[in-house]
């Protein structure tokens, strides 16, 4: 609603609150005063103190700035969803670690995994493989290109107490590594590219849209006959190309992927796709 700019998500006995700047029209003076009211609301509603809570101003992302760092605080605090362990940064980042709309399809992931290979794409902080690890996967390969999220996803394992040795993190750019001839086939793979990106380490621009097709195919190689693909987005006017797809069958589970306390249900659209 554009009379209410801000989403507010909750982390055991603490808030990140974003307020979005391209959704109001307010003064600096009638902003600042409507934020005050906000944070007196969430006092009192959440019975909680003041320094318990985190807000962030979201304006429309950077290319480059898909988890861009806007504090060095570096405080992190263990959270629990579906009695698995994470470590989220409520205060440094845009984002926190943990994408909360993805909660059921992490569960859908980790009902799957037992005995699986699992490959992890564009993994940030490494959630789906510690749900699939937990869910019993025989392996599971985590897959991005910032050192910082792969040493993040590293202490999500260990946090839940899960030994590294038949886990893999490999630090290199999804989109050229998928190119390359498969040194193994995985059963399930979980793809959820940025919208955009430009980032100093890659040698590429992407754009989920314009590249989503051959940024498939090129995955599917990796799957085996009869796998499963998780295929995720968060760009709000997405289509899918689904005729130009490789694979056998192909399924929007977005209804079942976005959690009910979701009132906004174009947060993310999914898709179950086999190979």
């Amino acid at each position: 609603m554009p009379e209410y700019p801000l989403c507010i998500d909750v982390y055991e006995n603490k808030i990140h609150c974003s307020i979005y700047k391209t959704r109001n029209h307010l003064l600096e003076d009638e902003m600042k005063q409507w934020q005050e009211l906000c944070i007196q609301t969430m006092l009192e509603s959440f019975e909680i103190c003041v320094e318990d809570i985190y807000i962030k101003s979201r304006e429309r992302k950077k290319e480059s700035g898909q988890y861009e760092k806007v504090n060095e605080n570096k405080e992190k605090y263990e959270i629990q969803e579906n009695g698995i362990h994470f470590w989220v940064n409520l205060s440094d980042y845009v984002d926190t670690g943990l994408f909360l709309d993805h909660r059921n399809t992490r569960q859908m992931v980790r009902a799957l995994s037992k005995g699986k290979h699992v490959l992890n794409l564009f993994a940030y902080t490494g959630s789906f493989s510690v749900y699939a690890a937990m869910g019993g996967a025989f392996t599971t390969t985590t897959v991005d290109l910032s050192n910082t999220y792969l040493n993040w996803a590293k202490e999500n394992f260990k946090l839940n107490k899960i030994s590294l040795s038949k886990h893999q993190f490999i630090k290199t750019d999804v989109k050229e590594w998928i190119k390359q001839t498969p040194s193994k086939l995985y059963d399930i793979i979980v793809l959820d590219p940025p919208t955009v990106s430009k980032s100093k380490m890659s040698s590429s621009k992407f754009d989920v849209q314009t590249d989503h097709v051959e940024l498939i195919n090129n995955t599917l190689h990796h799957l085996q006959i009869g796998g499963i693909l998780f295929f995720s987005n968060n760009f709000r006017d997405f289509t899918l190309e689904a005729e130009k797809i490789e694979a056998s069958n192909i399924e929007n589970i977005t209804h079942l992927s976005i959690p009910h306390d979701f009132r906004n249900k174009k947060i993310h659209a999914c898709w179950k796709i086999i190979k």
